[in-house]
This record gives structure tokens, sequence and C-alpha cells, in this order.
């Protein structure tokens, strides 16, 4: 692990040599009259993008005629497909020669600011990218050791939500008393979908149960799904729409109060969200979708109290109609496992929103 960490290291130390500059420029901001703003949003995920949605918004309100990019994965374009305050998305592959077009494509676009989310010391491509696509004026966080940034945002970020980032970036680009609420957007096909299965089940108290997470350790076990629904059910105006694996969809134990949709694309899950009741769910994407719906909800989270960043400040749910319950390992639980939260805790919670 010492080699390891040794080996990253200086490859991280090599490339600021090739890839920074020399020099911090001292360049001023001129955000009035920049014509283009990029932000970065290429790790690909999901509930990352879900809360950058609120940056496209007011930037885009405030200035309607500066043109909106972003560059993202594959998977998290998804939710900003149909955003209307975005003008376009650029799209990475992880394929070096095919992102290497994508970075002269947005170079030829001559960006005037660069806003870069990325947390971390950069690695090397990272540095790289940001040479090649080279805008007028960089902004990063917690960057102030390295020269290619024209301004870094300097703070202790890992114990507060994300939008305390987000809205102080917006003050730095000339945007005060932002709004930190999140947007997704349906496509007619999406809203109808949702809409279709809410007539499906009228009359019912619909609870979407997300029992997947990218995490193993966040994922519910077949035994804990199967208890949690039979729990759910004992309300008999409860039906419960089930988001999960494909093993515990082969293996759920089948009730006509239990719906298993087609997975389609996590559009058409948003759908189901916006037009379900209660959502229950371990995953952080799915907490920021059913955020911007402003749905009831419990949300789930391992326990971190002993990590450097607190997941469960940084990515809340952060508005008032949803309940947070973590794995508490300090007072029996056998380990830091999503499972180790008690359904009947769940469920304690779950009784005061369906009455």
């Amino acid at each position: 692990m010492k080699i390891k960490n040794a080996v990253k290291s200086f490859r991280k130390s090599l490339a600021k040599f090739l890839f920074d500059k020399r020099e911090k420029s001292n360049k001023k901001p001129d955000f009035e009259n920049a014509k283009s703003v990029l932000f970065l949003r290429d790790d690909d995920k999901i509930g990352d993008m879900v809360v950058s949605t609120l940056l496209f918004r007011e930037m885009k309100k405030k200035y309607p005629d500066k043109k909106i990019y972003v560059l993202c994965g594959k998977n998290n374009r998804e939710i900003i497909k149909h955003n209307p305050y975005v003008d376009e998305t650029a799209v990475k592959t992880g394929k070096f020669f095919k992102d290497l077009r994508v970075y002269n494509y947005l170079n030829s676009k001559k960006i005037d600011v660069f806003v870069d989310f990325f947390p971390f010391r950069p690695r090397p491509l990272h540095l790289y990218m940001l040479r090649k696509i080279n805008p007028e004026f960089l902004i990063g966080f917690n960057k102030e050791n390295y020269n290619i940034y024209d301004f870094s945002l300097n703070s202790n970020y890992k114990n507060i939500h994300i939008t305390k980032i987000y809205s102080d970036a917006l003050n730095f680009l000339g945007i005060a008393n932002p709004s930190l609420k999140y947007d997704v957007f349906l496509s007619g096909d999406e809203e109808k979908y949702g809409m279709e299965i809410r007539e499906k089940f009228a009359g019912k108290k619909l609870v979407f149960l997300n029992t997947y997470a990218a995490k193993k350790r966040k994922n519910f076990s077949l035994e804990k799904t199967n208890g949690l629904i039979d729990k759910i059910l004992s309300d008999k105006e409860a039906q419960v729409i089930l988001n999960a694996a494909p093993d515990i969809k082969r293996n759920i134990r089948l009730s006509e109060r239990v719906y298993i949709p087609e997975s389609k694309s996590i559009l058409y899950a948003a759908a189901l969200i916006k037009y379900s009741d209660f959502v229950i769910t371990p995953d952080t994407s799915i907490v920021h979708i059913s955020a911007a719906f402003d749905k009831k909800m419990i949300a789930l989270y391992m326990d971190d109290s002993g990590d450097c960043e607190k997941l469960n400040k940084v990515w809340a749910p952060n508005y008032d109609k949803a309940v947070q319950i973590s794995v508490d390992t300090k007072n029996g639980a056998a380990a830091n496992d999503i499972n180790n939260i008690n359904n009947d805790l769940i469920i304690e919670k779950l009784t005061g929103m369906l009455k």
C-alpha cells in the first residue's frame, strides 16, 4: 500500500511539473462580458449532477445570453438532457483519443469561464485536460497550490452540505442569494409513464422502495427487502414500487401489492419518484432526485463518523420532508452495513409519514 501511494503521489507531482503553469496569472474575472461558461461534471455521478442543476439554472437566469456548457459522462448526461438551462453538453468516454477530440472541440469554442468542482489533488489526465481546453478564466476548489487555476475557493467543505460550495461559487460569479433547489426535467413520454403508474394504483399510497446502490454495503439483502416490504404492506392502503438489483427482483416474494417496473432509464425511475407519495432509499442519487420533486423520504446512510468527509452531511437531503437514518455502529450494530439499520426503525419513520 505504501509503494502504491508513493507511485500515485509521484505521478501527480510529475503531472503538476508537466502540465501546471510555471506562474499563476494575475487575470481579473470579467463575468459580465463572458460569453460562455463551462461546468465540469465528468465524474459521471448521477446524484452530483442532480445537485449541480441549481448552478445551471441560477447562472442562466442571471446571465441569459451566456452559453452554458457541461462536460459530463454518458450516464449523468441523462439528468440534464431535457434541461432548458443547459445549452450544450460534451460527453467524456474514458477513451483517451476520443476524449482528446472533446477537449479540442471545447478549445475551439474559446470558453471564457471554466468552473472545476474536482475536489481532490488533480490527476495527470485532469491537468492535461485543463491545458487542452485552455479557458480564459479557470475556477477551482482548494487549488491554491496550482498555478493553472486563476482563482481558488478555499475552505473545508468536508463537513457542510454540498450546496454551500455551489452557493459560494455562484456568489463569486456575481449571483447573490441563489435558489438551492434542484431540477429534474422529464420528457413527455417519461411524464406519461409516471402518470400511468399513478393511475394504475389510484387511491393507494405509493411507496417507491429503492434497495439498490453503487456500493455493495449499501444494498439491501433479499431478507431485509422482503421483511421491509411485509412491514410496509401492513398498511392496507400501501402499494410498493420496487427498484432493486436484478437478483433481488428475481427472488422477491411476489405480491400484487409489489410492482416491479421495467428498468428503462434513470429518468423513467425519476418519473416514478415524481408520482409516488413516499421514497425509501440508501442511494444518494435517488435522494437528490426525490429532493428535486420535494418528496417525503427516508434516506439511509452509512456511519461515516470516523471519516474525513461526512457524507451524511455533505450529501444530505437538505429539506424538511426528508428523514435521515444512519447505521449505528456505536450501539451494537455488527458492521457498517446498510442492512444493520433496523426495519422497525424505518417503519416507525414511515408510519409517521403515512398518517
